[in-house]
C-alpha cells in the first residue's frame, strides 16, 4: 500500500521511515512500530510473570508467632497491622498469602483482646478505697 510524502507529494512505501525522494521523515510509521513493540512486550511479560507470596502477609504471620510465643504478645499490634494490610493486598497476588494473613490476624488478635478484657475487668473491680489504717476496715 503506497502513501504520499507530506513534503514532496511523491509516492512512498508504507513501511518507509524516510521519503526516498526528499528525505523527509514519514509521520506515523515509527510511532506505529513503537506501539506494536510495546504491546507485544507487555503481553509476553504479563503471561509469563507469576506473582509470589505476599510478603506483608507472611511477615505478619511470622511476627505474630514470634510475638505470641517468645515476647508475651509485645509486638501483636504490629503483626495485626501487617496481617491486615497483607490481607488487603492479597488480591494483587492472586490470593497468595491470604491464609498467612488470616492466621496472623487470628494469632495476634486473640492476645490483644485478652489483654483488653483483663484491663477492663481490673478497672471495673477496683473500688478506689484505700484504708488509712487497719481500724478503718
Amino acid at each position: 500500500m503506497a502513501k504520499k510524502c507530506q513534503n514532496c507529494k511523491q509516492e512512498i512505501d508504507s513501511s518507509d521511515v524516510f521519503c526516498s525522494n526528499c528525505g523527509a521523515k514519514v509521520d506515523g510509521v515509527k510511532e506505529e512500530k513503537k506501539t506494536i513493540e510495546k504491546s507485544s512486550t507487555t503481553s509476553s511479560n504479563s503471561s509469563t510473570k507469576k506473582p509470589g507470596t505476599n510478603g506483608l502477609a507472611l511477615s505478619g504471620f511470622i511476627v505474630s508467632l514470634v510475638s505470641s510465643l517468645l515476647c508475651c504478645g509485645m509486638f501483636n499490634v504490629i503483626s495485626l497491622i501487617l496481617s491486615i494490610v497483607g490481607l488487603v493486598q492479597a488480591k494483587d497476588y492472586n490470593g497468595n498469602g491470604k491464609g498467612f494473613a488470616i492466621a496472623g490476624i487470628a494469632i495476634s488478635a486473640v492476645p490483644i483482646l485478652l489483654w483488653i478484657l483483663v484491663y477492663l475487668l481490673g478497672a471495673i473491680t477496683r473500688t478506689g478505697y484505700v484504708p488509712s489504717s487497719y481500724f478503718d476496715i
